[in-house]
């Protein structure tokens, strides 16, 4: 009987080294040879499993996405059948579910994308998904506002979540969080109008 393959745990292992390396020194600091060291393993192991370090790239944009959405999807199913908008802009706007380390690889790739069409589609696209999101949701809750206004307030949300996250990183800015948490408050209240 053969052995069962390590194949998939060493492709976690590895996509898990990247994403440390990502966060620590951009997408063009990850090199195979930081990765091999992140993971304690041979470089000929993470070609032997992944493959280059474009496969890699590509697996770890990939599973970075589909657990980015995963996550969205997760949050938006356990919102409480009433205030939904209210609950999701606390979510939203707490440090408490801030993680810096998501913030500086999403950074990182958006960098990274000014170079590389094909992420730039995969950023664009994930981003187009998480206001199709956040405008179904607005719509659920407000079934009498426009389209325009849906799409309005969806895409305002989404860009004042994403600039306030993008100053975690600076810290010490939850006046910024508060304010920007109160002109989401704001912006939604146009939808009652």
């Amino acid at each position: 009987m053969a052995r069962p393959s390590k194949k998939d745990q060493r492709r976690a292992e590895i996509l898990a080294a990247f994403e440390t390396c990502v966060a620590r020194y951009g997408v063009e600091g990850a090199t195979l040879e930081r990765v091999a060291e992140e993971a304690g393993l041979a470089r000929a192991l993470i070609r032997h499993n992944v493959g280059n370090r474009d496969d890699v790239l590509s697996a770890f944009v990939e599973t970075f996405l589909n657990r980015s959405t995963h996550e969205v999807d997760e949050m938006i199913s356990e919102l409480p059948d009433t205030k939904q908008i209210d609950t999701l802009i606390d979510w939203l706007f707490d440090p408490a579910y801030s993680d810096p380390k998501v913030v500086v690889i999403y950074e990182a790739l958006t960098t990274a994308a000014a170079n590389d069409a094909d992420l730039a589609k995969k950023l664009r696209k994930w981003a187009r998904e998480f206001v199709a999101a956040i405008n179904a949701l607005l719509a659920k809750n407000h079934p009498r506002a426009k389209t325009k206004d849906l799409d309005a307030v969806a895409a305002g949300l989404t860009g004042i979540y994403f600039n306030v996250e993008s100053m975690t990183l600076l810290g010490r800015m939850s006046d910024l969080r508060e304010a920007s948490k109160a002109a989401a408050i704001r912006l939604v209240q146009t939808l009652k109008t």
